[in-house]
């Protein structure tokens, strides 16, 4: 009776045994189920935040303005030695390349509509109030003197026109640039990245500010 005992239980275990083993193959070789997907790669797939839609695109365009930039620059560098009239002389022939790799180059290339009205959002909050107003009598106070600027892509900054200063509140609130260009302020109220090294207007928002 015992040894029948030993000899059932020992084909129940085996059989346990081999149950395991084909749920365990029935799920290695059985179709696969897919992932669900994390709400980090919704995010990814499917940005729900527009501004950083917006500010990832100026970023793509902008960075490939510079790569071009750089790469003209770093064909004929400029020494420290150099004389103003050397770098003069570098700065419009950095410009007229730029012109002419540019030169199908419109307003609007970097500044799509979508980003140039996340720009004006973005400095929105610093011209309403009290501290609005003092930007804006900042701006009208070191451009009265100064000419009204002609905005077209690829066109020069004029010498005459002197470089104002862009109220630090506003730059706060935009996306940082790289020492390859920077924010001016043109004619009280329109905003233009100008090409540092080549002093050309790469591209403008019309009324920016108002």
């Amino acid at each position: 009776m015992a040894e029948l005992t030993r000899t059932v239980l020992a084909v129940m275990l085996t059989a346990g045994l081999s149950g395991c083993g084909m749920l365990t193959r029935g799920r290695a070789e059985g179709p696969t189920v897919p992932e669900p997907v994390t709400p980090a790669q919704k995010a990814t797939a499917s940005p729900s935040n527009p501004d950083s839609v917006g500010l990832a695109e100026f970023n793509a365009r902008l960075d490939r303005y510079v790569k071009i930039q750089r790469a003209l620059l770093k064909e004929a560098p400029i020494s420290e030695e150099a004389t103003p009239a050397q770098i003069k002389t570098r700065q419009d022939t950095l410009a007229a390349q730029l012109r002419v790799i540019r030169r199908h180059a419109t307003q609007g290339d970097l500044f799509t509509p979508q980003v140039a009205a996340l720009f004006k959002r973005l400095m929105s909050p610093e011209l309403k109030g009290a501290e609005g107003r003092e930007t804006k009598q900042a701006l009208s106070e070191e451009d009265d003197d100064t000419a009204q600027v002609f905005l077209k892509v690829n066109a020069p900054w004029p010498a005459s026109e002197p470089l104002t200063t862009s109220p630090a509140n506003l730059l706060a609130n935009l996306p940082q640039l790289p020492k390859d260009v920077e924010y001016r302020i043109s004619n009280k109220r329109h905003l233009v990245l100008r090409d540092v090294d080549a002093n050309i207007i790469v591209d403008f928002i019309y009324n920016a500010i108002r």
